[in-house]
């Protein structure tokens, strides 16, 4: 049995990147691996410390730095009022990991000590979410492997860019990490498109690891506690938007329906009497659950578009138009052939037909098997 060790995003207090890190060690192991996710923090992790090493190996534009920098602190004061749920929140996301997902055994807090001591697999992994995006303000050397022993096989599952170019000045950077991997693959088309670019190499675009699972697997994991009695309208949204909340109240209006919004920290989205249900302390499992029994859902989020297929949800996925991470989101609606689930914010909202289901299944199936095949002949 080869020994998989995955590297990726999560401990974040973000639905899909603990979502996507749990769905993928979780497939690996029930395809008869041995795998777990090597836990590393992410440098917005508070435990995390920096070091000079660990710095982004490019210059970083100095409005990003700043962004960087206090959109932390900015989160914090609008959680102030709220420390009860976010506490609550906290401890939801700990543990669902704790009874779900596998860990190496040492938790690395630093860059150094992730190559100072080097965890032992067979193979090593960069798993989903945007681990290659160059909007992260840290190196991404651990991210394409560099700390993996010579001679071990290095793969990547459904990694993201999260753009749709890299900045001139990374590019060498990039194109030298992705060349050390023995098999690579995307999540997006786009990210196929980058790497050919970067490297001249083909990397095969795979599902991500959430449409991985089958919907029973993901009702073992979901928690029902916060699912309200009466049928009502999802919102998921991570870019704040006007037109968003005014549709989705709106269209719920129309149907009947009551609006629930997960929100994307343990604070209200926004102060007016719109007559949300704004939930601020749900944790991954409550997420899942919620997913599951909306009548409708609205999102911008790639990984609320991802359940809302899991579950076979009617929903739309707004769009800001012309932004650079809008590929994830189109290119998976786009493989899967229900690209007219799409929206955006500069057009007047019309409802679309019924998705029919039979045939998004047939071609997602196609799109699972694929990855799956990937994964077993990427691992060897």
């Amino acid at each position: 049995m080869k020994k998989v060790g995955i590297i990726t995003i999560l401990n974040v207090n973000n639905y899909g990147a603990e979502l996507q890190a749990y769905a993928l060690q979780h497939k690996l192991n029930n395809m008869g691996f041995d795998a777990e996710i090597i836990d590393y923090l992410f440098y917005k992790h508070k435990d995390y410390r920096r070091e000079a090493i660990s710095r982004p190996f490019y210059p970083f534009p100095f409005k990003k730095r700043i962004k960087e920098i206090l959109l932390p602190y900015v989160e914090k004061i609008r959680s102030l009022p709220y420390r009860k749920q976010a506490l609550a929140r906290r401890k939801g996301f700990d543990g669902f990991h704790r009874a779900n997902t596998k860990f190496s055994s040492r938790t690395y807090k630093s860059y150094s000590e992730l190559y100072d001591d080097v965890p032992d697999y067979d193979v090593y992994c960069t798993g989903s979410d945007q681990v290659w995006n160059p909007n992260c303000y840290t190196s991404l050397n651990p991210y394409f492997l560099t700390f993996a022993p010579k001679g071990r096989r290095r793969i990547s599952y459904a990694s993201s860019f999260g753009v749709t170019t890299i900045p001139e000045s990374a590019r060498d950077r990039y194109a030298d990490g992705l060349k050390a991997f023995n098999s690579i693959s995307v999540r997006e088309n786009t990210g196929a498109t980058l790497v050919k670019k970067l490297t001249g190499a083909e990397a095969v675009v795979v599902a991500d690891p959430a449409l991985l699972l089958t919907k029973d697997e993901w009702l073992d994991v979901a928690s029902m506690s916060k699912v309200p009695e009466r049928p009502y309208l999802l919102l998921y949204v991570l870019k704040d938007s006007d037109y968003i909340t005014k549709t989705a109240v709106n269209l719920a209006k129309r149907k009947g329906l009551g609006v629930v919004r997960i929100c994307k920290i343990a604070s209200p989205q926004d102060n007016r009497n719109s007559g949300i249900e704004d939930i601020i302390d749900a944790n991954p499992a409550d997420f899942v659950g919620l997913f599951s029994k909306a009548a409708m859902v609205m999102t911008n989020s790639f990984h609320g578009t991802a359940f809302s297929i899991i579950f076979h949800r009617e929903f739309y996925s707004v769009l800001s138009r012309g932004k650079d991470n809008n590929s994830r989101i189109t290119d998976l609606l786009t493989n899967i052939g229900i690209e007219d689930r799409i929206r955006y914010e500069d057009n007047t909202f019309t409802e679309g037909q019924s998705i029919d289901w039979d045939a998004v299944d047939l071609r997602t199936r196609k799109y699972i098997k694929d990855s799956e095949n990937y994964l077993y002949d990427a691992i060897g």
